[in-house]
């Protein structure tokens, strides 16, 4: 075998393990991306719609102060 089939066959190899590298990258963070979808999903909710939110943890906290004062 030739110098350069070897080096061909070398080149062909490495391009198909940088495909394979690529791939496995892509899988990767595709599968790190997805349990935090959720929370950019609730992110994107509260933040197109922050009153509720805003109104609802002020209810809690009155709530949750008036049980305290009343133990006292």
């Amino acid at each position: 075998m030739s110098d350069m089939e070897t080096r061909q066959q070398l080149l062909e190899t490495a391009a198909r393990h940088e495909d394979e590298l690529e791939q496995a990258i892509g899988d990767f963070k595709q599968a790190v991306h997805r349990p935090f979808a959720i929370g950019e999903h609730v992110h994107a909710h509260i933040s197109a719609h922050p009153i509720p939110w805003l109104v609802g943890s002020l209810l809690i906290g009155l709530w949750l102060g008036s049980r305290n004062s009343q133990r006292s």
